[in-house]
């Protein structure tokens, strides 16, 4: 592809990225010469990029990999830089930004470029157009560096390609005052997001997609530590949902014991990437628990052996002890638990332990065997036949690439 026609394409992407944010894509030479005509806007923008990588190395890091590449500033303003290679040399860089993954305040934003080194006068004119740019979620982000590096390469990739570099994180507002965030988008989205839960609204997960819920929480990360701050945020949602949860109706033993395993299932995540996975697992399995719970109309002691079977799939459960934990005899508890779910128990244990399957694949190393007798499969090629009638892809597949 020539320069001219990568160049159109480019003006056609970000013009299509126009109608949503306001995000500036730039193109460089290979020493981040800055190519092509600027408006005042893209050259307020273009500053702040040049401000950000200063003396940072961003040149090199860009250099030593063909992925795109997340760069965050001190102020965690972001940008997506897609490098373009030619003769297996750095030919161009295309950036993508800036924007932000978490809500901000324009005056700590403002106080960390003065502590940067931007003059007054930037300082004053930028102001504005900080004001403007976008929160992206994090679902967000990855489509459109995976599509700035297909525009740009040719080559589709899987969001675990994607690499951080970044400069860390401003916590203070430059007075030695901890910085006051403007924090009501992220709490208005979030008790929209409860209520979704403790309603059992399935719709939950589209809504996510909209929503830009990131950030750091508390002191426990890094500075530039963004998959610990994503660690952080996820846990404070698992809390959040499962008290939601047991306010829709669901159990608060079937609650607590979920909270336990995603809490486990995030700590075990080495990527971004994987941690998207088990968040999404988390709040599709929190609300169509509560939506079952509010639509399936168990008896009280139908839902409590449900209950149970979710806390203990990992357990040899027979269909004695099931009756007896319901107080039933087994023909009665058979029969009952056939009418109101209208599955067999045998059907519902595999299920669900098939949708637990999903999340140990994705957030463990143990291979396909350990799992599958784990989960107590009599085999590893009953346990992928299995998987494979319900999801639509093998085991492995699943693991590799991560989607169904």
């Amino acid at each position: 592809m020539t320069d001219m026609a990568a160049a159109e394409k480019l003006k056609l992407f970000q013009g299509m990225l126009s109608t949503c944010h306001k995000l500036f894509l730039r193109s460089y030479d290979s020493d981040f010469y800055c190519l092509g005509a600027e408006t005042e806007e893209e050259r307020l923008a273009e500053e702040l990029f040049a401000l950000s990588r200063s003396e940072t190395g961003l040149q090199d890091t860009l250099a030593k990999g063909m992925a795109p590449l997340l760069f965050t500033n001190k102020v965690n303003m972001v940008w997506i830089c897609a490098p373009e290679y030619q003769e297996n040399k750095l030919h161009r860089i295309h950036a993508l930004g800036p924007f932000f993954m978490d809500d901000f305040s324009i005056g700590a934003v403002i106080a960390g470029l003065a502590e940067a080194g931007a003059f007054h006068q930037l300082r004053s004119s930028a102001q504005t157009l900080i004001c403007q740019l976008p929160v992206l979620s994090w679902s967000r982000i990855q489509e459109y560096a995976l599509m700035l590096h297909y525009l740009v390469t040719g080559e589709k990739i899987h969001p675990s390609d994607l690499r951080f570099y970044g400069s860390g994180e401003l916590s203070m507002d430059g007075s030695g005052e901890e910085a006051v965030t403007d924090t009501h988008g992220t709490y208005q989205a979030e008790q929209e997001m409860l209520r979704m839960v403790r309603e059992g609204d399935l719709s939950l997960l589209q809504y996510i997609d909209r929503a830009a819920i990131t950030g750091t929480i508390g002191q426990l990360a890094k500075a530039g530590d963004t998959l610990r701050q994503m660690k952080n945020a996820v846990q404070v949602s698992i809390t959040l949902f499962s008290r939601a949860a047991i306010e829709g109706g669901l159990s608060p033993e079937t609650a607590y014991t979920l909270c336990d395993r995603y809490f486990q299932s995030v700590e075990n995540t080495k990527t971004l990437s994987e941690l998207t996975a088990v968040t999404r697992t988390m709040n599709r399995d929190f609300v169509e628990r509560v939506y079952a719970v509010r639509t399936r109309n168990l008896s009280r002691e139908i839902e409590s052996a449900c209950s149970y079977m979710d806390r203990h799939l990992e357990d040899d459960l027979s269909l004695a002890s099931l009756a007896a934990y319901a107080g039933y005899t087994e023909y009665y508890f058979s029969k009952k638990f056939k009418r109101e779910t209208g599955m067999t128990l045998a059907e519902y244990l595999r299920k669900k332990r098939l949708e637990k399957a999903l999340v140990m694949l994705r957030t463990t190393d143990l291979d396909v065997h350990k799992i599958a007798m784990q989960l107590q499969f009599c085999s590893q090629s009953y346990f992928t036949d299995c998987f494979r009638r319900q999801f639509g892809v093998s085991p492995l597949k699943y693991r590799k690439e991560g989607t169904l």
